[in-house]
């Protein structure tokens, strides 16, 4: 998102106001005693509030957890052979909980108590942890160290953060799939070439080129096709996906087609797709032009049926917790601030992106293969790398040409009634239907709600029962669900409203 627009999406929690305190004088005398006792309430006040600000974390963390990757460690100091073997199948357990990853608090305790431990403990609690990640073939990271004070003591005391990563057995990488989003000319392109080729823009589009794949893409300097970039990290992070998506509304098909529209943050949070802002072009604004659109973002976060809790990352220390919590909440949505051209929050960016965990995967299904054509030829046998398509056979869905959904109407400059065509997405299925009814009611208006039959126009198709559910036409835009499923063998007439008893 460009930082010049008023438009879009997120913002920042905990944020500081600064207010000014005023002092005034007042027209009695003060005596010498108490102009000494109010000096020396303020140095005790001044001292406290030093003290105060040295304080790091709160004393607690949530109480230690049996399941989950997350794991608390007192100290890991010159354990016997035995204890080694054990912290090592607990590291395995923790990894397979985290997909690949887990997370070490070293000097916690395990109801959460922020004890901490001296510089030589916590050395030679890295390196044991160390070892552990070795002997199961993981790689650690350090994340942050943090200083706490425990009871009354003057003892520097640290608590330390780790990350451990493992590519699981069954994977050669760790992959994370993100899609880019934004309005035309809000600098997205660009921003992935900065990432994936190193190097910063020179002002003028120069680092988007590398990922532009036709020639009028770089005559116009607008994006009209859905492109793939890699991030990759060393072995201690993962590879990063990127689909480049076009901006413009004359490329819309294609950019909804791989899973949004231009209502980029409507779609997303109605698809459920976690979501980060990236605040671009900052090097070209003001503070007070930045903080006003940050403002403006907040504002559309918290709005009623969006609900998100904003979260400015503004330090490497913001960069870790927004990675943690953007996981661990759907409410979370972490934004940062960049510039391709001088490199402002880049490296944030980076930290913030190598540690977000893969998606865990839905599985797969044990199914019959029919056939197999490679280049329209049958063949029995595939290899990897090679690409075939695959005739299968019964499984989970319909064939069918009737269904209906469950929508909201996003947008329509007149009205949406039975008869209207629209061209329906839901998964990789893309075809106009004919709407045929409305359940409860005549029309529908941006905003409004119902339950929609639908009838293919061309030929039938496999759907599935919740199915997310996407449609258009032209400027108007709508979304919902699969509800139900009506067979081809239902012979009820397309111009015909359902029973009653189907309502």
């Amino acid at each position: 998102m460009d930082a010049r627009s008023s438009e879009a999406c997120p913002v920042y929690p905990g944020q500081r106001t600064h207010n000014g305190c005023g002092s005034g004088t007042g027209g009695g005398r003060i005596s010498k005693k108490s102009s000494r006792s109010r000096k020396g309430k303020r140095g005790r006040r001044r001292r406290s509030k030093k003290s105060r600000s040295n304080k790091s974390p709160p004393s607690y963390l949530p109480p230690e957890t049996e399941e989950g990757n997350i794991e608390y460690k007192l100290k890991l100091v010159s354990p016997t052979p035995q204890r080694f073997e054990h912290l090592a199948t607990q590291l395995k357990w923790r990894l397979q909980e985290g997909g690949g990853e887990a997370v070490y608090q070293i000097g916690v305790e395990d109801n959460g108590m922020l004890v901490g431990l001296s510089e030589e403990d916590m050395k030679a609690s890295v390196h044991t942890l160390q070892r552990m990640a070795e002997k199961v073939g993981a790689d650690i990271t350090v994340l942050r160290e943090r200083e706490v004070e425990y009871d009354s003591d003057r003892i520097s005391r640290k608590i330390t953060e780790v990350l451990v990563r493992k590519v699981p057995d069954d994977q050669q990488f760790l992959d994370l799939r993100v899609a880019v989003l934004g309005n035309v000319d809000s600098g997205k392109s660009t921003l992935l070439g900065v990432l994936t080729q190193g190097e910063l823009d020179n002002g003028r589009g120069r680092a988007r080129l590398n990922l532009f794949r036709h020639l009028h893409e770089i005559q116009t300097g607008r994006t009209s096709s859905i492109s793939f970039e890699i991030l990759g990290f060393n072995s201690k992070g993962e590879m990063i996906t990127f689909m480049d998506l076009a901006g413009h509304h004359k490329y819309m098909k294609t950019t909804i087609f791989a899973g949004t529209t231009r209502e980029h943050l409507g779609l997303a949070l109605a698809l459920k797709v976690p979501i980060f802002l990236v605040l671009s072009k900052v090097d070209l604004c003001s503070r007070p032009t930045v903080e006003r659109t940050l403002r403006q973002l907040e504002r559309v976060l918290k709005q009623p049926g969006c609900n998100k809790v904003p979260f400015l990352v503004s330090g490497p220390d913001d960069a870790v917790t927004a990675a943690q919590q953007f996981t661990q909440s759907t409410s979370i949505t972490p934004i940062l601030l960049v510039s391709s051209v001088v490199g402002e929050g880049l490296q944030l960016l980076q930290v913030f992106l190598n540690l977000l965990p893969p998606l865990s995967s839905r599985g797969f299904l044990r199914l019959r293969v029919g056939s197999i054509q490679r280049n329209r030829s049958g063949c029995r046998l595939l290899r990897a790398g090679q690409a075939a398509t695959l005739a299968l056979g019964n499984f989970d869905r319909s064939l069918l040409r009737k269904f209906e959904a469950s929508i909201v109407l996003l947008f329509h400059a007149k009205t949406f009634r039975r008869g209207s065509q629209v061209t329906v997405h839901v998964g990789n299925v893309r075809q106009t239907a004919t709407v045929l009814c409305l359940q409860g009611k005549e029309e529908l208006r941006t905003g409004e709600r119902a339950v929609v039959r639908f009838r293919f126009i061309k030929h039938a198709e496999y759907l599935r029962l919740g199915a997310k559910l996407l449609f258009r036409e032209g400027v108007a835009k709508g979304i919902g669900h699969v509800t139900r499923l009506l067979p081809a063998s239902n012979n009820q007439d397309q111009n015909q409203r359902p029973h009653r008893h189907d309502r």
